[in-house]
């Protein structure tokens, strides 16, 4: 199987206050709204400021929390057929990251370094800390640490509702003190992620009176309603005046 490995790009959906990022580390450049950034940039926000950034072939919708410094260490898109695979690294050297992940393909990664561990999202919501504090707000996520402690393995599993502490590697749940700072942060990046699905196709939006069927591809389906003529000219299932409980042809023209 041919494969062909892209650079995804990164979008910068919005920042509020003040923040800036840089491809070479020496060139501070303003971050704004609808800048396209790549592997290898650096991002940070000032203190009291946040910025909301897309990761769209990954299905990633981020907030960079006030006073985050940020590398992207890896971000790739494989087409292999008709899988897409992809893997990203993100270096978090300050601050935090509130995330909203799809669930991932099998093959493809998603991996937040710390200096407390390295974080593995598979498709969940989080706050992940530079300290290596996790987060969890639905789903689960998992932490991987250089060695054991205490007797404790090196891989602990994060469930939704509980966080961890990367001192003690113990779990407690999601305090409402937590909830009720971040709750407008988190609300954001829950709409961003929203978006993002809509965007990629991945969420049907409801038929409504103004949405039209494709004339390639309808739902050309028994009882559904009237149906526009499919490819090759067959007989058409419904036509006017069918609908569920009333369908039109059941078994072709002429029957």
């Amino acid at each position: 199987m041919s494969a062909e490995r892209q650079n995804g790009d990164i979008l910068v959906k919005s920042v509020r206050g003040q923040g800036s990022y840089t491809t070479d580390g020496v060139n501070w450049l303003p971050l704004r709204s609808d800048v396209v950034l790549n592997k290898g940039t650096i991002l940070r926000t000032e203190g009291n400021s946040t910025a909301d950034v897309i990761l769209k072939s990954s299905g990633t919708a981020l907030r960079l929390i006030p006073g985050t410094l940020l590398e992207i260490a890896r971000f790739e898109r494989e087409v292999a057929g008709e899988e897409t695979i992809t893997r990203t690294v993100l270096d978090l050297r300050s601050g935090g990251l509130i995330g909203s992940q799809r669930k991932l393909d099998t093959f493809s990664s998603f991996q937040i370094t710390t200096s407390g561990g390295v974080v593995a999202i598979r498709g969940t919501e989080y706050l992940v800390r530079a300290d290596g504090s996790v987060t969890c707000l639905t789903g689960n996520v998992g932490v991987n640490y250089s060695s054991s402690f205490n007797g404790m393995s090196p891989m602990v599993i994060v469930p939704g509702g509980y966080a961890l502490d990367p001192a003690t590697r113990h779990l407690a749940a999601i305090n409402s003190e937590f909830m009720d700072s971040f709750n407008q942060d988190i609300g954001a990046v829950r709409d961003n992620a929203r978006a993002l699905k809509m965007d990629s196709g991945t969420v049907m939006a409801r038929l409504g009176k103004d949405k039209t069927v494709s004339p390639t591809k309808g739902n050309n389906g028994v009882g559904n309603g009237v149906d526009p003529q499919p490819p090759g000219n067959p007989p058409v299932n419904d036509g006017p005046g069918t609908g569920p409980g009333n369908p039109g042809n059941k078994g072709g023209a002429n029957k």
